[in-house]
């Protein structure tokens, strides 16, 4: 089937794949093979004597010691005094296929994951991925539900032909839409999904039941000893901290700061430890770098879901985020605020119009779906174009650093939205601290040269640059 035709039978949302690639660490030890469970239990003995595998097995083994046995106390007695340490010394590779962008928003915002994910930036979202909520399976709104799919993707299609490029069109496309991702992340940084649909922590849909299952299948296969003391783990705020807008409307945003919306993002808070500027102005990135936690940005921003699902994967910027209900709720109210516009549609009216009214049809069948079958299915309708509030925390690593969010953001190959955002906290901390402004930049400005296929003016602010010197710093 190609991208043009329409899809007679859609995937739903449950069908989610999960497959393991490999689990470590594994090791054979004089003729024993050890896998995660054992390796990481040995090795937390180790704190006790010595870290040391080969001896620590040999000892057990001289005192007679059942090997599993001695495995599920050790990670037993340790998780329940919430040590994290075992837990994240698990490593799962996983793909997950056939997941849609609202799964992936919750699972990748684990501070501690680490994640490739298919890009809507790069690849062209076909038929077949427009994915039908579990929930809507044999309900009166299937046919309805199915034929919206096929409309808005229609759309999405007509503005590629018409030259808008990928990264713009998937505005339009809602949350339903299918994805891929592969994970080498800690077994504590992939548990906080199971922990929500087991402590039924917000809103769950069965998508996220049906991931948690394959998950936990998986996990309790080849790590059976871990994954039961961790999830028997229970208690207030039991995991690591996760921007979750998975959850019921709170009002913690509005009575934070009222209905404040800002187009890119605002400077709430600046925090800094006045003795360490003059440090920091004299010796610049060397100090900085030792001395990151002196400076903090406190910054309100209200990204579309497009630009917020990126943002979360910087995970060196700790993140809240308001619930998706709200900023449901504000777009049927004030869509005019509430929702993300392209550039390339800016310059005509009729195509904002067109962009924003196929964005109201799909708010439209939100409000439907939760008004007949609930919001588990109707958050997966929400337009990415929709805005949501966020409250993101900066520290001088992501100030300062080529790797950090403000560096790597305003390089020109960054999404647009992203860039806007970077490039606004840069000025307003300017604005504040111009010192510490006078420091920030692009990544090509701390590099001193531009690690880019391509290279465009802006290093041209700082330095003399050519393609032969673009060609020398990138020469493999």
């Amino acid at each position: 089937m190609t991208s043009g035709q329409k899809s007679s039978g859609l995937r739903y949302t449950d069908q989610v794949e999960v497959e393991l690639l490999d689990l470590g660490p594994t090791v054979s030890v004089e003729g024993v093979e050890l896998g995660p469970d054992e390796v990481i239990a040995l090795e937390g003995v180790g704190t006790f004597s010595m870290v040391n595998l080969v001896q620590n097995l040999r000892e057990l083994q001289a005192k007679g010691k059942d090997l599993r046995k001695f495995s599920r106390k050790v990670h037993s007695e340790s998780t329940r005094r919430g040590h994290a340490s075992l837990t994240t010394s698990a490593i799962p590779f996983i793909e997950v296929r056939w997941c849609s962008r609202l799964l992936s928003m919750v699972v990748m915002g684990a501070r501690f994951g680490s994640f490739l994910q298919e890009s809507q930036r790069r690849s062209e979202v076909t038929a077949e991925k427009m994915l039908v909520p579990a929930e809507i399976r044999g309900t009166n709104l299937e046919a309805k539900v199915k034929e919206e799919l096929m409309r808005i993707h229609g759309y999405y299609r007509s503005l590629l032909e018409r030259g808008v490029e990928l990264e713009d069109a998937r505005y339009a496309l809602p949350l339903s839409t299918a994805t891929s991702f592969f994970s080498a992340s800690s077994l504590e940084s992939l548990l906080y999904a199971v922990l929500k649909v087991r402590y039924g922590i917000g809103i769950v849909p069965q998508e996220l039941r049906s991931y948690s299952d394959r998950l936990v299948s998986i996990l309790s296969d080849v790590t059976p000893s871990l994954t039961a003391s961790r999830l028997s783990f229970t208690g207030p705020w039991t995991h690591y901290p996760v921007p979750d807008p998975l959850r019921e409307g709170d009002g913690l945003f509005d009575a934070l700061f009222g209905d404040r919306l800002p187009e890119d993002a605002e400077l709430v808070e600046l925090h800094s430890l006045k003795s360490s500027l003059p440090l920091l102005s004299k010796d610049g990135l060397t100090t900085s770098e030792l001395l990151y936690p002196t400076v903090q940005a406190v910054v309100l921003e209200a990204p579309s879901l497009v630009a917020y699902h990126q943002s979360i994967r910087h995970r060196s910027v700790p993140t809240a985020v308001e619930s998706l209900v709200e900023a449901a709720d504000r777009a049927l109210r004030e869509p005019e605020r509430s929702i993300v516009i392209p550039p390339k549609l800016r310059g005509s009216e009729s195509l904002v119009a067109e962009f924003t009214g196929r964005c109201l049809e799909m708010l439209e069948l939100y409000r439907t779906v939760r008004d007949e079958v609930g919001k588990e299915a109707a958050l997966y309708f929400l337009p990415q174009g929709v805005r949501v509030r966020t409250l993101r925390l900066y520290d001088l690593f992501n100030l300062l650093s080529p790797m950090g969010f403000v560096a790597t953001r305003t390089c020109s190959a960054a999404q647009w939205e992203e860039r806007a955002i970077a490039y606004k906290v840069w000025r307003e901390v300017e604005r504040r601290m111009p010192e510490l402004g006078r420091m920030m930049g692009e990544k090509c400005k701390h590099l001193s040269y531009c690690p880019e296929k391509d290279w465009c003016p802006i290093i041209l602010k700082y330095r003399k640059y050519d393609d032969e010197t673009h060609r020398r710093f990138n020469q493999l």
